[in-house]
């Protein structure tokens, strides 16, 4: 058996062994041999040693390796989805968004049709703000996986609070429904919070939110920063109150109130109207009409919308990520899915 063949068995047993981690000595064992392969000539090895470091925590010495090897192999997809997998699993996601989807569409572009990639990209689109593109990313993975929970979660979480899709609500909280009670990671039980709160189920919210948070050791020092972020994104969400952004009466608060620009702004185009519906002999001669007013109005209040619907994904959405993905890390250990991406798979027989 050659030395890469028997570093990826190693690093399949230890991560086949993750508790909050893989065991230490197994991963170093994987890396030396990958290593050894790397040595030999196998680009592969390259990527699976910076990965074996990167999931040990050495991550910005995995990212270098991984860079350097891009720069010898620069069609090497496996080094780009190491790289896209080491940045959504770093401590903060939020600042490694850009390099992530950058590394994991280039992936997607050498290697299309591949669910876990377009799922990572979606993740990776989501985190760094690229609302639109990252809900095409999940709906890609959808069409390539109907049963892909994760893309499936992240789907609905950008339909409904960025698309403004209500519906979206049911799907998060019905998912762990749909898969016995269980999802693959605690953190999920985040997405059904989301759900809930969507929906005014205010105490289903808060129980989901205990369950994300339910594997962690709250006075553990490793782990209490984690329970924060998830404690800290659940307050952002309140703020938006029941419903998604600017439903029904809460409209007027969300824009700022009676004094904020746009109420003012609306309340002169209002008082505009009126002049011009009380006088047409002088709005004739002026060339304006009422249709011309309640147009500009329309338009104002669809601006506002958008921008406030955006406003609230990013803040909502970019938030989920800050407290999903160091739980999903801590918690998880990658697929194996994940790995057979990178090239680190051997075909038993």
């Amino acid at each position: 058996m050659s030395a890469f063949e028997t570093g990826v068995r190693t690093l399949d047993e230890a991560l086949l062994g993750w508790n909050r981690g893989a065991p230490p000595g197994l991963v170093s064992r994987a890396a030396v041999l990958f290593d050894e392969a790397a040595r030999a000539g196998d680009v592969r090895g390259a990527v699976g040693a910076a990965v074996s470091r990167g999931l040990a925590g050495d991550l910005d010495g995995a990212r270098r390796r991984l860079h350097e090897t891009l720069t010898q192999h620069p069609r090497c997809a496996g080094a780009y989805v190491a790289l896209g997998l080491l940045g959504l699993r770093d401590p903060d996601p939020l600042a490694q968004a850009a390099q992530a989807s950058w590394a994991l569409v280039a992936a997607r572009d050498l290697a299309p049709g591949v669910v876990c990639i377009e799922r990572m990209a979606a993740v990776a689109l989501a985190t760094a703000g690229e609302f639109m593109a990252a809900l095409q990313c999940a709906r890609t993975a959808l069409s390539l996986d109907r049963d892909d929970g994760e893309a499936r979660l992240w789907s609905a979480m950008l339909r409904l609070y960025f698309g403004g899709d209500l519906s979206a609500a049911s799907v998060l909280v019905e998912g762990p429904v749909e898969q016995g009670g269980s999802l693959t990671s605690p953190a999920a039980w985040l997405g059904v919070a989301a759900g809930h709160y969507a929906t005014a189920e205010f105490h289903e919210a808060r129980r989901a939110l205990r369950r994300a948070v339910a594997p962690l050791k709250v006075g553990n020092a490793a782990e209490t920063p984690m329970v924060d972020g998830a404690r800290r994104w659940f307050r952002e969400l309140r703020g938006f109150g029941p419903g998604i952004p600017m439903t029904g009466d809460r409209w007027s608060r969300d824009v700022g109130g009676a004094q904020s620009d746009y109420a003012r702004t609306r309340a002169a185009l209002s008082a505009f109207r009126e002049a011009v519906a009380g006088d047409s002999v002088r709005a004739k001669s002026e060339r304006v009409s009422a249709l011309d007013i309640d147009g500009a109005l329309g338009g104002l209040e669809a601006r506002t919308r958008r921008g406030m619907l955006e406003w609230g994904a990013r803040l909502i959405i970019r938030g989920f990520a800050e407290a999903y993905l160091p739980l999903t890390a801590y918690l998880d250990a990658p697929s194996r899915e994940e790995l057979a991406a990178m090239d680190l798979f051997v075909c038993d027989g």
